[in-house]
């Protein structure tokens, strides 16, 4: 594992490299990683698939025994972490991990109709943690601090590369592609000239945290 974590954090250093560099290469190197991303995705789920076929989960406990298995497994979210769950669903939708979401009622922010799409339960989202969720195929973050939470598109900004796996710590999300810092408040990118993450509205009140993902018509 140590083996591991010296290769990751070397790719972290040239990623960062080539972030200081031109743009043009800046892109390219995204670009590149993106397809990477999307290469490896796709084989390693399929990878899941024949395990779980052959064996069911017995074998998937079997070999993610193994650390640099559940590494892998973990990075492609395969390996159920404790979810989420929503407080309001009666119809299937898809999410990384289990259940789905239903909309729920329209409330005003402002001059515009905000539709709340999915609640959770406050106390499931500790202050000091990362979740990832999905809303109507929309990969979302939550992140949860003492002064409250606050959610952006799930992907390290201007790339597809999730953020979930990285660290909350001191008000700071921690990119674990990138080495990016993001102010865990505002979605503002700090110390660097990159994208900053795109938020969406949160509601907390009496204990229920409700999120949305685009403007009711």
């Amino acid at each position: 594992m140590a083996d591991l974590e010296k290769h990751a954090a070397r790719i972290a250093e040239l990623v960062q490299h080539f972030e200081a560099g031109d743009d043009g290469v800046k892109e390219k190197v995204f670009e590149l990683l993106e397809n990477i991303d999307h290469l490896h995705r796709t084989c390693v789920w399929r990878l899941f698939e024949l395990v779980t076929e052959l064996g069911g989960k017995g074998l998937i406990d079997r070999v993610t025994a193994d650390p640099a298995v559940k590494t892998l497994f973990v990075l492609y979210d395969l390996i159920p972490t404790e979810p989420l769950r929503p407080v309001v669903s009666d119809a299937p939708v898809t999410t990384p991990y289990t259940g789905g979401f239903v909309p729920l009622g329209l409330s005003r922010l402002g001059r515009q109709k905000t539709e709340w799409q999915v609640a959770f339960a406050s106390a499931d989202l500790p202050a000091g943690s990362l979740q990832a969720v999905e809303i109507d195929g929309i990969p979302v973050l939550l992140s949860s601090l003492a002064e409250g939470v606050f959610a952006y598109r799930n992907a390290c900004g201007g790339s597809a590369l999730p953020l979930h796996l990285g660290t909350l710590a001191g008000g700071e999300i921690h990119c674990p592609w990138h080495g990016c810092r993001y102010d865990a408040k505002t979605g503002k990118q700090i110390g660097g000239s990159g994208i900053d993450l795109r938020p969406f509205p949160v509601s907390v009140q009496e204990g229920t945290i409700r999120v949305a993902v685009r403007a009711a018509d």
